[in-house]
């Protein structure tokens, strides 16, 4: 202690200058993890800057600019497509539940009897229908009931409103006969429970492998459709919903084809032919000319339809498009 007081000024200098080592000592460590954490992501910037010159294409302004006209360009085709599938008529709907009951009912009383009273452009060629057929509808065929669901309501109108418009097509096809009209439930809410109104058998869904339905931006009521008749009866069906007057796209065909019929020649019946007016005998050819030796196959065909509405809204594609 006396050393230290003879000598203070010797050990104070001691400990200023053993702080400021241990202090160099301190910032040195310090510098060291910093440069260390500099260099590191110095290296990783200079790895990010040779993957970008090499990349394919290189982020040179030519190629963004590139890459602007293209995003400008697909912007131009979904508002194209939007416009092309917004084309045709849109469904009418309303929430009127007496109203929409007895449109279903006149619905089905209207093509029962215009299958009945169907024409060719041979003559009287009644469609084939089954007995108290309801052509989608099964459950309007002895009752109008309706639900209380005003959106229920709407959709029932609409599903009656699209078949309208689908049965009319393919009557101008002249099938031979109509199997099944089968379409998606009207129910808009999740509650299963059992109800009366529910029993209705022409009610199925459409697999999800099969819809084009799109969460949020493409809604769709599908239908499923089964008639029978010649290839011709199809082919005409499809090009008439080709003109797309409503926006319904077909999702799937199924085709199951029964024996083939066989007709005689106009020379192999048993008719005598000499005793045969000329009149009767020009009526012989003329169906010779409609039935040919061997007829087309009558084939059933089942058909998987959509009505397509876009829910998605204009002004948010475009700002999807921007991002």
């Amino acid at each position: 202690m006396e050393l230290f007081k003879k000598h203070i000024l010797f050990f104070s200098g001691i400990s200023i200058c053993t702080i400021a080592l241990i202090a160099g000592l301190v910032f040195s460590v310090l510098a060291a993890l910093d440069l260390s954490k500099k260099s590191k992501s110095f290296d990783r910037t200079e790895r990010n800057l040779k993957r970008m010159l090499v990349a394919s294409p290189s982020p040179v302004d030519e190629n963004v600019i590139a890459s602007d006209l293209n995003v400008l360009k697909l912007s131009e085709k979904l508002e194209s497509i939007r416009e092309e599938l917004e084309r045709g008529l849109e469904a009418e709907a309303s929430i009127d539940g007496v109203r929409v009951a007895a449109g279903i009912q006149q619905y089905i009383s209207k093509f029962t009897t215009l299958a009945k009273s169907h024409e060719s452009e041979y003559g009287p060629s009644p469609i084939e229908i089954p007995e108290d057929f309801a052509f989608g509808f099964d459950r309007f065929k002895l009752e109008s009931k309706v639900p209380d669901d005003p959106k229920e309501i709407a959709m029932l109108d609409k599903q009656r409103d699209i078949l309208d418009f689908l049965i009319s097509e393919l009557f101008a096809t002249h099938p031979k006969g109509i199997l099944a009209i089968k379409r998606q439930t009207a129910k808009q809410s999740d509650d299963n429970d059992f109800d009366d109104y529910y029993g209705d058998s022409s009610i199925f869904n459409i697999g999800s492998s099969v819809t084009s339905k799109v969460e949020g931006a493409i809604d769709t009521i599908a239908f499923e459709i089964s008639f029978s008749g010649k290839t011709n009866t199809l082919r005409g069906f499809l090009n008439r919903l080709a003109e797309f007057e409503r926006p319904i796209v077909v999702r799937s065909i199924n085709v199951s084809r029964p024996n083939e019929t066989i007709k005689r020649r106009l020379n192999e019946t048993d008719v005598d032919l000499e005793s045969l007016t000329k009149e009767e005998l020009e009526k012989l050819k003329e169906e010779e000319k409609r039935d040919p030796i061997v007829t087309e196959n009558i084939s059933d065909f089942t058909l998987t339809l959509e009505y397509i509405e876009i829910v998605l809204p204009k002004n948010q594609s475009q700002e999807e498009d921007t991002i």
